[in-house]
């Protein structure tokens, strides 16, 4: 297959934040995304990924790896596996297999759920608060009181007493991510402290690589302990029995929709629960990960509601549950072309 079919155009847009986003790593005021076109014989899908430099990523490197891409390698639009042994997991594969689904669904006329036969209604999606001063998340929590689960950032000295803030005032799921903020004895002892709040989960607790300190924390824990920055891949799934209790997911990490429904299969089958999660995408990135959330247990899909404005909106949401466009492909409505100004 000649390439002559094929078009890719690739560009990084910047997404200001409404507020600074803090974790217990590092904080950002804009987010930027490596958004994506792939069209073939006059149709097009869209893609988006945030490269990350907690994986050695760069908004360049991805760029260069897109550019540098053989497209007639890629067959026809119909080929949803034809990215594997192309490309190595991570944002580019994820941007560029995110924009093959929409454009295949697009020219079936489907949604990408239907395309690759995700069903039901999608778990109800935590919304997150980042760390800030005292006064700026109660503020928030208070702003939220209507959603039916909270995610809040922990891994920071004084953690447990605004946990007990928070749940002072919202009594709903509250979850906690602690980003690789602890040490493995300072998970232990703060998991036991903040048991007594009713935590549904915790996310990454230590530093990423240290299996078997993991699984130490997670025997201890009374809280179940989700691997988020441990876990790219279904490879990764594997690696992690017996480590965690459950997986967090993101499309930016494993490459793709097509890699993150064989690492739901993977976990199911090894009886681990699944989480779906995201970065300070757009809602092109926001709503690919939506058209597969119903695979999944828990779901915090709230990257939107961190920016001033979404240019591609797509996704809605009420009181918390997720409402999926229901145009083909990822029902982007703003013609994501505008980006190219053509």
């Amino acid at each position: 297959m000649s390439a002559d079919k094929w078009s890719l155009e690739v560009r990084v847009v910047e997404l200001p934040l409404a507020e600074r986003f803090t974790i217990a790593r590092e904080s950002w005021d804009v987010a930027e995304s490596v958004i994506v076109r792939l069209a073939y014989g006059g149709e097009h899908g869209v893609g988006e990924a945030q490269p990350g430099d907690r994986w050695g990523e760069t908004l360049e490197g991805a760029v260069r790896e897109l550019q540098k891409l053989d497209l007639s390698r890629l067959g026809t639009p119909e080929d949803l596996d034809v990215l594997e042994g192309l490309m190595p997991a991570g944002a580019a594969k994820s941007a560029l297999d995110i924009a093959l689904h929409d454009l295949a669904a697009k020219r079936r006329g489907q949604t990408v759920r239907d395309l690759v036969g995700v069903s039901g209604v999608p778990p109800a999606t935590s919304m997150t608060v980042a760390i800030a001063d005292a006064d700026a998340t109660l503020e928030r929590v208070g702003r939220l009181q209507d959603m039916p689960i909270i995610k809040t950032k922990v891994g920071f000295d004084g953690d447990v007493e605004m946990i007990e803030r928070i749940r002072g005032i919202f009594d709903g799921t509250l979850r906690i991510d602690a980003n690789e903020g602890w040490e493995p004895d300072e998970a232990i002892e703060k998991l036991n402290a903040l048991e007594r709040f009713d935590i549904e989960l915790c996310e990454q607790p230590i530093p990423g690589g240290r299996h078997d300190e993991l699984a130490r924390v997670t025997a201890a824990s009374p809280i179940p302990v989700f691997a988020d920055e441990d876990v790219l891949t279904s490879e990764d799934v594997r690696a992690l029995v017996g480590k965690a209790d459950g997986v967090n997911l993101k499309l930016k990490k494993t490459g793709g929709i097509r890699e993150a429904l064989r690492a739901v299969d993977v976990a199911r089958g090894l009886g681990m629960r699944l989480m779906l999660g995201c970065n300070l995408e757009s809602g092109i990135g926001l709503s690919a990960g939506a058209q597969i959330a119903a695979a999944f247990d828990h779901v915090d899909l709230d990257s939107i509601t961190f920016l001033e404005r979404d240019p591609f909106p797509s996704v809605s949401y009420d009181r918390g549950h997720l409402v999926l466009p229901d145009g083909p492909g990822l029902g982007v409505t703003v013609d994501p072309r505008d980006v190219w100004g053509n």
